[in-house]
């Protein structure tokens, strides 16, 4: 359910009234349009590449905690 919305200018008169039928059919409109699936986009969440560098630029050394004199 939607209500009337009235547009108001800078001065508080009123411009124009806004029913809540076309708020209403408005809304279910948009609702459908947004439902359906768009034919330019494509999906590209399983589209990762592995890169072998990766893990090379995200180690972290012992050294930088201070442990180097400890092996595992």
């Amino acid at each position: 359910m939607f209500y009337k919305v009235r547009v108001l200018n800078k001065k508080g008169k009123i411009l124009k009234i806004i029913t809540s039928e076309v708020l209403n059919n408005r809304h279910w409109s948009l609702f459908e349009e947004q439902l359906k699936p768009s034919k330019g986009k494509k999906n590209k969440f399983n589209d990762f590449k592995k890169d072998s560098n990766r893990k090379k630029s995200h180690y972290i050394g012992m050294e930088s905690f201070g442990l180097e004199e400890y092996k595992i």
